[in-house]
């Protein structure tokens, strides 16, 4: 048995260390258990839409496949080759962000409130989502940043001019997508960064309490924002329209019960908008119940749990740095998902990671956790 496991171990560096078995299975377990709770969520919709039940799982399957193959690559490359080109990364990023904006490459999405979403680039009858590969870029070229910051001895404000503009740059074309949920992330995972990283708590609550009134503006002066508001503080008021969705997330899990109902058949599914993309959580509860959603709640929290461990045990800086925001990266995204199927938070179009449909992110989260992996290899450890 331990030479099976030392064998799976070294299939990601062959000949050469090991990297950690239950992150590694944790991994791959929630990457094919995701697969099926997205297919059982979105087989009505797909008959319906493409007459095929296999429509949106034959796609996921082949990101799903790109996506194992980017993870085996990634995790083999020392991630301190990261630190040399995160500049050209970060460049990379706004580049395809800006590309999204161009017609002909740029795949737009026009809502009922009359509102389009610029998120996307077309190639072929695949889409790729810049702004989910922007969180690695960003994770990468901070990390690169203060660990040179952290070098230096003499610094001055015009150290942090260039970073800045280009971070916030990457950050002002998201919201301008709009992808409002990816900004609250990539916003998360910077404060993770730097607080670890040893900035003062006080001023990172001085910068928290100066942004409020720029949120506000960026919430109440956006019309589908602030209905977004409206609809979570009083979703039954609006369980017609825009509040269909969480009202019928609140359905499932109580139609779900402790153990679920029969598979794919559940109201849910026939009707819940979204049912296989953000609001997946919640056609799975209404299949396999409170016992399901802890279950794979569970699952999430060791993956969690378990780089965390790991990534304490790097001496390295930047590796430190980056496993830290990587970790933060997905914590902070399925937190966000969670609180939004249980109307904890507003709806913010954030999928869950593993288990939504969508290629970009499940290649971003794998392409993370590859990373990830690397710099948690048994040599970069400490005893």
């Amino acid at each position: 048995m331990n030479k099976t496991n030392s064998r799976l171990s070294s299939f990601l560096s062959p000949g050469k260390y090991e990297v950690d078995l239950p992150l590694l299975y944790s991994i791959f377990i929630l990457l094919f258990l995701g697969l099926g709770i997205m297919f059982s969520g979105s087989s009505i919709t797909a008959s319906r839409e493409f007459q095929d039940p296999m429509y949106f799982a034959k796609k996921q399957a082949a990101w799903t496949v790109l996506s194992i193959f980017g993870f085996i690559l990634i995790a083999n490359i020392d991630y301190r080759y990261y630190k040399r080109y995160a500049s050209q990364l970060i460049l990379l990023s706004l580049f395809l962000l800006v590309l999204v904006f161009i017609p002909g490459l740029g795949k737009s999405v026009h809502t009922y409130y009359g509102r389009s979403f610029h998120r996307w680039i077309g190639i072929g009858s695949f889409q790729l989502q810049p702004s989910e590969f922007a969180k690695i870029a960003i994770v990468t070229y901070l990390a690169a940043f203060l660990v040179k910051m952290n070098e230096t001895v003499h610094r001055t404000y015009r150290n942090y001019i260039l970073p800045g503009f280009l971070v916030l740059s990457v950050i002002a074309l998201i919201i301008i997508e709009p992808a409002f949920g990816t900004t609250l992330e990539i916003i998360s995972m910077i404060i993770a960064l730097i607080f670890i990283d040893g900035f003062p708590i006080r001023k990172l609550l001085f910068g928290f309490i100066s942004s409020i009134p720029l949120l506000m503006i960026l919430i109440y002066k956006v019309g589908y924002r602030k209905k977004r508001i409206e609809v979570w503080l009083d979703p039954y008021k609006y369980r017609y329209d825009e509040g269909h969705q969480l009202v019928s997330s609140f359905r499932a899990f109580n139609d779900g019960g402790w153990f679920g109902t029969n598979v794919s058949t559940g109201y849910s599914h026939r009707y819940l908008t979204y049912s296989h993309t953000d609001f997946v959580m919640a056609t799975y509860v209404e299949d396999f119940g409170y016992i399901g959603f802890l279950f794979l709640f569970f699952l999430f929290i060791f993956l969690i749990l378990r780089s965390f461990m790991l990534i304490r045990r790097v001496n390295e800086p930047f590796g430190f740095l980056l496993g830290v925001g990587i970790i933060s990266m997905i914590g902070v995204q399925i937190l966000i998902n969670l609180f939004v199927v249980t109307g904890v938070f507003p709806i913010t179009g954030i999928s869950l990671p593993f288990v939504s449909y969508g290629g970009s992110s499940l290649l971003t989260v794998m392409l993370s956790l590859g990373i990830l992996c690397n710099i948690t290899r048994k040599e970069n450890l400490q005893v």
